[in-house]
């Protein structure tokens, strides 16, 4: 799909949580210690526990997150 072309009302940083074309759910699978809930806590802007320990964070953590891509202007 090309990229839409940037008009005046695109322009400004709107965020449009909600929208199913432009949702996309995934999950950050790896080995304990290699710093997935820094990188959940970097991306979201929470702070999910990061211990310094194996198994720190069992519960899973859930957010929503605005990841910029041009193709998908709204």
């Amino acid at each position: 799909m090309p990229p839409k072309k940037a008009t005046e009302a695109t322009t400004n940083n709107v965020v449009a949580f909600g929208r199913v074309k432009s949702n996309l759910k995934m999950g950050c699978v790896g080995l304990p210690n290699v710093g997935k809930s820094s990188l959940f806590n970097l991306m979201t802007e929470q702070s999910a526990s990061a211990e310094n320990y194996p198994f720190c964070t069992i519960e899973p953590n859930e957010a929503r997150c605005i990841v910029p891509d041009p193709r998908y202007v709204t």
